[in-house]
């Protein structure tokens, strides 16, 4: 479990999954309304090199953000009662040219996810947890813990 203080903490989160996650990355971001989903999100598109504003794609469903690092695509399933009404919308394109993909919302039974982050508010702080969706991706999201700690 990872424990972020401040929003410096989900940059340097964001830059240590940035570092680690490979080319293709499909992460399910968890979390209460208010857990700084898309706050990572921003952190990330940051920490892939785009300049640009990041907001919630609440009620577009998609976002593409380019980064010198590829292109970052960011979901919000929020609003779908049925998430794969994304492959009608085109989704299964997108992930194919992404960087790395971030589902707002996702459930591990809904996408063929890599890593779930599950943010949750304690107070002013949140924890977040990173969980392995794919056996081979555990030795990443432990370098990932320990680059954190490490600052």
């Amino acid at each position: 479990m990872i424990r972020l203080h401040d929003e410096d903490g989900t940059a340097r989160l964001a830059r240590a999954l940035a570092r680690h996650l490979p080319a293709g990355a499909v992460v399910l971001l968890s979390g209460p309304m208010g857990a700084g989903k898309t706050t990572l999100v921003r952190h990330l598109a940051r920490a892939l090199g785009f300049r640009g504003r990041v907001t919630s794609p609440t009620y577009t469903l998609m976002h593409t953000y380019p980064t010198p690092a590829g292109t970052l695509l960011h979901v919000d399933v929020y609003r779908l009662s049925q998430p794969q009404a994304l492959w009608d919308l085109g989704l299964e394109d997108q992930l194919e040219d992404a960087r790395l993909t971030l589902i707002e919302w996702g459930k591990p039974d809904d996408f063929a996810a890599d890593v779930l982050v599950e943010l949750l508010p304690e107070g002013e702080a949140r924890s977040v947890q990173l969980t392995a969706l794919r056996p081979e991706l555990e030795p990443a999201l432990e370098r990932v813990a320990r680059g954190f700690e490490a600052g």
